[in-house]
């Protein structure tokens, strides 16, 4: 039956950047294109769609807002709890929505959090240590050389380089001091570097979670990355593939399908998601970390994993919005 669908986001325009930010600093807003598809996507299967955009646009919409369901995609602004802005606000009103709640979207969104999770629950992930200055960069004794050096609690490849992997104490210091100075003292996770293969698992659904087929990494035509990693600056490059189906054996995709929804089970995810691995030399699997709100950009794993079984991007949307609507009983 067709509903009436909000349509929550972040648009990279309302965040222009100032001097001295750094590029990547709004990395995680979507590109108008991106709003543009998903709503017509919605659209292709029958429904009517009510664009709202950010936190602030739909606390001005909220006293008239007559929806069914917000399919949410918003970032938020500010601290580890901004992308659970949207989920709360909703939540409080008793207005249904897509995808995952107001905790699963702060646990997920810092990495360390998320590893302690899973480390509970058995699933492999890199050990780590997070830190908030300078001065925090002791007991560092359980985790070996590389390291790879990363903002807590941002995504979209912010923060990363070609630097962000580090091999002795001056590389570390040295690149926790950039971060620390560049991003306005965001905390920032030192984890365990896993040389070897980069893929990512997208999963749509609740009962069960559906692992889609993986999606691998490749670098100028490389697949076994050792030390090379996917930095900000790549985002739009040429030299960049992602290879769908991965070019990996049957064992190993069927074994990271399911620590990818033991990985979503672990965090609560709901409707959607994305599980981000590195895969070493031994083809032993590592969580990074987990996406409860991944980008539905045309180019990105939502629109290459479900082509290899059989729908296209505007059915995968459909799927996502159709999971959420099954979960509220308003199929």
């Amino acid at each position: 039956m067709p509903k009436k669908i909000g349509f929550t986001y972040n648009v990279k325009s309302e965040f222009p950047l100032k001097v001295g930010d750094p590029e990547d600093l709004n990395a995680e807003f979507d590109n108008p294109q991106t709003i543009d598809l998903v709503k017509s996507a919605i659209e292709s299967g029958g429904h009517e769609v009510i664009l709202i955009g950010n936190a602030k646009n739909l606390l001005k919409m909220l006293p008239d807002l007559k929806v069914d369901i917000i399919f949410n995609i918003c970032e938020g602004i500010g601290s580890r709890n901004r992308e659970a802005q949207i989920p709360v606000i909703l939540e409080t009103l008793g207005i249904p929505y897509v995808g995952s709640d107001g905790l699963t979207m702060s646990l997920a969104l810092d990495k360390v959090m998320a590893k302690k999770v899973f480390a509970a629950e058995k699933i492999p992930t890199p050990g780590c240590v997070g830190i908030k200055k300078m001065e925090d960069l002791v007991n560092l004794d359980h985790l070996e050389f590389p390291l790879i050096v990363k903002l807590r609690q941002e995504g979209t490849s912010k923060g990363l380089a070609n630097d962000s992997v580090v091999h002795n104490r001056k590389e570390l210091e040295k690149k926790s001091e950039y971060l620390f100075g560049t991003y306005h003292n965001a905390p920032i996770i030192i984890e365990q570097f896993i040389p070897g293969k980069e893929i990512t698992v997208p999963i749509i659904g609740n009962s069960p979670p559906e692992a889609l087929p993986s999606v691998q990494l490749a670098i100028s035509g490389i697949t076994e990355l050792e030390e090379l990693i996917y930095t900000y600056e790549m985002v739009k490059s040429p030299d960049v593939d992602y290879l769908c189906p991965s070019r990996i054996d049957k064992q190993l995709e069927s074994q990271l399908g399911d620590l990818a929804v033991r990985a979503y089970k672990a965090v609560d995810c709901l409707d959607f998601g994305r599980v981000d691995f590195r895969v070493d030399k031994n083809n032993n699997p590592y969580v990074l970390e987990i996406n409860p709100l991944p980008s539905l950009a045309f180019d990105d794993v939502f629109n290459l994993s479900p082509q290899v079984v059989g729908y296209d991007y505007n059915k995968a949307i459909n799927k996502i919005l159709d999971a959420a609507l099954l979960r509220y009983g308003l199929n």
